[in-house]
């Protein structure tokens, strides 16, 4: 678990571009033997140099290995297909997909993990998360100072909601909107930030059960089951980080099942969804293409 790796720099809207150009113009660019070129390239100084390299890899847009020592930065499947399909990330399903790698990132963006997973209400002020947040790195083993973990509320909060002057003048400026603004699934009124909760007009339902698939990896691997009320209720599953309400899970998973992606079925009173034969990891593509 981490905290404060981003520099306090929450993701911007133009941000996901600048991680495409750079990994492909150098993959070695974030490299720290690197970090001047990288500034004189990218054009942001230096701490936001490496607030970029760590949200390159905290949304799964990258990852890190060594070669011929020195770090490199290599694209996963979903960087490849948002560049080729929207590299200007408009697409709200593209930015759902990203909230979720985020959301589930517990071990790189905790913050955002435990607001999405473990706080289950859909209100919380800046002490109430400061105090949640803390304990809950604490029980973890993490000992951080109370300023420390304060310090992520104003991250979370700017990486999806602008506040009033941002969104009203300057909502395309790409070093100043918040990367997430698009998707809505969360407000602040100036006390509190709102959980709102997506549905069909942010989630595709190609989208929905590919993630729905990733994160049951053994059940959709073999045709297994999983309950709805796991979907709706378990941690790192996409009642949580969607905030979807039951009704509108319902909906999109009948949309589903009319596409063969999956079965409802009925067991008892507890309802299921049935995996089959679908090439899960595939509906990525197709949401993407079509």
């Amino acid at each position: 678990m981490v905290l404060n790796k981003h520099g306090s720099f929450y993701m911007r809207s133009g941000w996901g571009t600048k991680i495409q150009q750079a990994v492909n113009a150098d993959a070695t660019i974030f490299a720290p033997a690197n970090e001047q070129s990288a500034i004189d390239e990218i054009g942001l100084g230096r701490v936001m140099i490496k607030a970029l390299r760590y949200w390159a890899d905290a949304m799964g847009l990258t990852f890190e290995k060594k070669e011929q020592n020195i770090i490199c930065k290599c694209k996963t499947e979903l960087f490849e297909y948002i560049e080729k399909f929207d590299p200007y990330f408009q697409k709200l399903g593209t930015l759902a997909l990203l909230h979720r790698n985020v959301a589930n990132n517990i071990e790189e963006a905790t913050a955002w993990y435990w607001l999405f997973n473990e706080w289950s209400s859909d209100v919380i002020t800046n002490e109430a998360f400061t105090d949640g947040l803390h304990a809950f790195v604490a029980v973890n083993g993490m000992n951080v100072k109370r300023d420390a973990v304060n310090k992520e509320f104003n991250c979370v909060k700017n990486t999806y909601v602008g506040d009033k002057t941002t969104d009203k003048k300057n909502i395309m400026d790409e070093d100043t909107y918040p990367f997430f603004g698009p998707l809505h699934i969360l407000k602040y009124d100036g006390k509190q930030l709102i959980k709102n909760h997506l549905s069909t007009k942010e989630i595709p339902v190609e989208v929905l059960i590919y993630a729905i698939a990733q994160d049951n990896k053994a059940e959709s691997s073999n045709a297994g089951q999983v309950g709805i009320d796991t979907l709706m209720e378990g941690k790192f599953q996409v009642g949580r980080y969607f905030n979807i309400r039951y009704t509108d899970l319902i909906d999109m998973l009948i949309e589903a099942e009319n596409k063969g992606y999956i079965a409802l079925n009925n067991n008892f009173g507890n309802r299921l969804i049935e995996f089959n034969n679908t090439n899960y990891d595939a509906l990525l593509k197709k949401y993407f293409v079509e």
